[in-house]
């Protein structure tokens, strides 16, 4: 069943056209990654999709739900939550202050405080530290944890690795595992293309502003992806 449907999207930044003309389905249990280099299009089109920035022109449907008026909290009470990159927490609250401005969407489900502690158990005896004081995999835990809070349907992930390290990122990823498996909707954006393989069921590569591959991930390839991350022919690839 599709969940989220987008038809012709054109998003500026005053004379910039950052996504162009842009159409796509999300069924419900995908999990999508993003792919595409800095300046693709990809945060403005998340942001977007959160209700964080207005679309110049084209729609987009939620569970049959014409979203496209709706601002960002009206969004996330009807299922769709953001995690940005950056994490953008309240610094001097407390983890579990910002945890709790998730749930004020007031939407019914499983997630509590206690089971963001049980998924991400890094965050335990920090609970009563400040967002300020927390480390980068912290950080993006509670980030994480926050949007959770919302019981979303649909859960957005911008850049979850980005600044932090390789150990930290694996500890985020091992304490995703249940919501990957839990049959949540899932769109990933990650700067790890092989993690991103590993992650997604598909793909999509972005290409100034418009979507330019669009497979299951088991019947693509890094060279396929590649080719599309740089906006290459097989040929032009092979002169570079």
């Amino acid at each position: 069943m599709t969940l989220l449907r987008i038809e012709n999207l054109d998003i500026r930044y005053g004379q910039f056209r950052a996504v162009r003309d842009l159409s796509l389905e999300i069924g419900q249990g995908e999990v999508v990654a993003l792919i595409g280099a800095n300046g693709a299009g990809k945060t403005t089109l998340l942001r977007t999709l959160a209700g964080a920035h207005r679309a110049e022109a084209g729609t987009v449907h939620f569970k049959g739900e014409n979203l496209t008026g709706l601002r960002a909290h009206e969004r996330l009470a009807r299922g769709l939550a953001l995690v940005p990159e950056g994490r953008r927490l309240f610094a001097e609250m407390t983890v579990t202050e910002n945890l709790l401005l998730g749930a004020t969407s007031g939407r019914p489900g499983d997630w509590t405080v206690e089971r963001v502690f049980q998924t991400f158990p890094n965050l335990v005896k920090r609970r009563h530290a400040r967002a300020s004081g927390l480390s980068g995999g912290e950080q993006q835990a509670t980030a994480i944890g926050r949007a959770l809070m919302a019981n979303p349907d649909f859960l957005i992930l911008d850049e979850v690795s980005l600044g932090l390290s390789p150990l930290v990122i694996d500890q985020v990823y091992r304490s995703l595992d249940g919501i990957l498996a839990s049959g949540t909707t899932i769109l990933l954006v990650e700067q790890d293309l092989s993690r991103a393989m590993r992650t997604a069921s598909r793909a999509l590569c972005m290409l100034e502003g418009r979507i330019v591959l669009d497979r299951p991930m088991a019947a693509t390839n890094r060279d396929e992806i590649t080719q599309a991350y740089f906006g290459l022919t097989r040929s032009q690839r092979g002169h570079a």
